[in-house]
């Protein structure tokens, strides 16, 4: 197992570059698969890459990566390796991506205090002064910055848009330190930090901020705050301003005077549309994460069940928070279905949801899934890191198993963001957990109504699967008759939305291109046949059977068959078509 000081000494991400755009990957746990297959840590969208292609592993502050046996050799920096080391800034390439592991760096905090601080000088630019020749430094930076093409970016979060932004404003002014954040309802956000002089926390007093909000554009301060002098750079972003960017301790011959001012005013409008850009984006795929759950056919069944209106509203209130959640149902419900709808609405959408049935794996391999093994392989647990795992059937899970769980939760490193835990049990099941432990894990109890308790859902569900299931074979829709749908709702459904699927893919199997009666629905829904009166065929079923009884008389011979029939040729292979018969 890793230990919590390595988690919270160094951060990792993981750079993507392929299909002309770039994603960044925060590197949460030990161990990675990389593939096309959606039950990848990370899954990739490249068609030359295998379902199941890379394994990078972190060992201490170092990785080790090995093909897994793709159909595209894995070259490291240009040469095929099967396994071996990668370091900070080498490129692993896998079909048409590329991949680079980057060091994150964890914003020093931000101290304000409100103690004695003197404004000894401001400077801002003085507008009436000759404009900067165009091959002076603010002018050059300015052209520069004006033609800035940025390339389409899926970020981890706006951290990892701010930091190369406030280490080129550093770059460009001079500076060792610098921190920029923006301006929330509870006060400061801290985007990121760099300082390449003191990993101290940054300090900014009341006074910087009131004079960056009264100026609202760059400007040069000098406060003497106790017995120290600072010089700071101060650039407010955005109108109000939203923003801010503090630069600090300057290099000997770093840009001074009007035309750093200059300058700064170059940056403030680039860092700030940057910014704002990337807020977008990553609004835009939140939004696309969540449409790609609320499209699918397990939202709309979610959507189309009236009893399922009280556990939605409570799952999407209980969607942000790290509490575990117990649901409570029959097997057959939409246990599952509900742990993807409460997953899809809550912020750790972006990261992995992992189903995983406890009664449908032995009991001996409980513990080594979930948590992991003694030679440092994964549990479900640290490969979930930052999503949601689905723990079905969790009354087949040992007392003392479930406590370890609980206390795993409850122990680890902030470094390492656990998932949220949402377990399934039915009814009836007994937990013979401890009393702390059942306090802490099934603390939040949701009931999910069994199908016989709503007799509309089952024809509102019913109507969905079979649009699902498509046409029937001659391009007709799938219908039900009106008695079969007192068939279905008079039903017990003792298997519920699971055993109405099933009897639905049966009986359209049954009826072909026509609607869906009684006769075709599997036992025991099929004997509601009055007693003594036989079953009455239909004119297409005696035609398919007088066809079939020809063309075995005739050998196959079509045209004899059609002689005897009476019928065209090619009126005889319309029919032998359309019934699917053969010669």
């Amino acid at each position: 197992m890793e230990t919590s000081e390595t988690n919270t000494a160094i951060q990792f991400r993981l750079l993507i570059v392929g299909d002309g755009t770039v994603r960044t990957v925060p590197l949460h746990g030990t161990r990675w698969v990389i593939g096309r297959a959606t039950d990848c840590t990370i899954p990739l969208r490249d068609p030359t890459v295998s379902r199941r292609h890379l394994l990078i592993e972190r060992q201490g502050e170092g990785f080790r990566f090995q093909d897994l046996g793709g159909s595209n050799p894995v070259l490291l920096d240009g040469r095929a390796s099967n396994t071996g080391t990668i370091r900070l800034g080498q490129t692993l390439a896998i079909g048409m991506t590329r991949l680079t592991i980057e060091q994150r760096h964890q914003p020093s905090p931000l101290t304000t205090r409100a103690g004695s601080t003197v404004v000894l000088s401001r400077e801002v630019i003085d507008e009436e002064l000759q404009a900067p020749a165009a091959d002076s430094l603010s002018g050059t930076a300015a052209r520069i910055l004006d033609r800035i093409e940025w390339t389409f970016a899926d970020l981890g979060d706006l951290s990892d848009a701010a930091e190369p932004m406030l280490t080129l404003a550093m770059n460009l002014c001079g500076r060792n330190t610098g921190w920029i954040g923006r301006f929330t309802t509870m006060g400061i956000d801290t985007l990121a930090s760099v300082s390449t002089v003191s990993q101290q926390p940054f300090p900014l007093s009341e006074s910087v901020l009131v004079e960056a909000r009264r100026i609202g554009r760059p400007h040069l301060l000098t406060t003497q705050e106790g017995d120290v002098a600072r010089n700071r750079l101060v650039i407010p972003l955005g109108n109000g301003p939203e923003g801010l960017l503090v630069l600090e301790a300057p290099e000997p011959n770093a840009p001074q005077g009007q035309e750093l001012l200059r300058l700064a005013q170059s940056l403030s409008t680039v860092v700030w549309h940057r910014l704002q850009e990337t807020t977008e984006r990553l609004r835009l795929r939140d939004e696309l994460q969540r449409l790609r759950f609320h499209g699918s056919a397990t939202h709309n069944a979610l959507l189309a069940s009236g009893r399922l209106n009280d556990a939605r509203q409570t799952l999407r209130h209980l969607a942000g928070s790290p509490t575990p959640i117990l649901l409570v149902g029959e097997e057959g419900t939409e246990r599952e279905a509900l742990a993807r709808y409460m997953h899809a609405e809550g912020p750790r959408r972006q990261s992995l949801f992992l189903p995983w049935d406890a009664a449908r794996v032995p009991a001996w391999r409980h513990e080594k899934d979930l948590l992991g093994d003694r030679r440092n392989e994964q549990g479900l647990l640290q490969r979930c890191a930052g999503g949601t795992l689905f723990l079905d059937n969790a009354d087949a899970l040992a007392p003392a198993l479930i406590a370890q769980l609980a206390t795993r939760l409850d122990s680890e490193s902030p470094a390492v963001e656990m998932p949220v835990l949402v377990m399934a049990i039915a009814p009836a099941a007994k937990l013979e957990w401890p009393e702390q432990t059942a306090s802490a894990m099934a603390s939040t109890r949701i009931d999910v109504p069994p199908l016989r308790s709503e007799p509309r859902d089952v024809l509102a569900l019913a109507e969905l699967f079979l649009s699902e299931m498509g046409s029937c074979p001659d391009g007709s829709p799938r219908l039900l008759t009106e008695r079969t749908k007192r068939v279905l709702a008079a039903y017990q459904w003792p298997g519920n939305v699971r055993e109405l699927r099933l009897v639905l893919e049966s009986a359209a199997a049954r009826a072909g291109n026509q609607p869906m009666a009684p006769r075709h629905l599997p036992p025991p829904l099929d004997s509601d046949q009055p007693a003594g009166i036989p079953e009455i065929p239909t004119l297409e079923e005696v035609e398919r059977v007088h066809i079939q009884s020809v063309m075995v008389r005739t050998s196959g011979n079509r045209t004899r068959a059609a002689q005897v029939l009476g019928i065209a040729n090619s009126t005889l292979y319309e029919k032998l078509k359309r019934y699917g018969i053969t010669d």
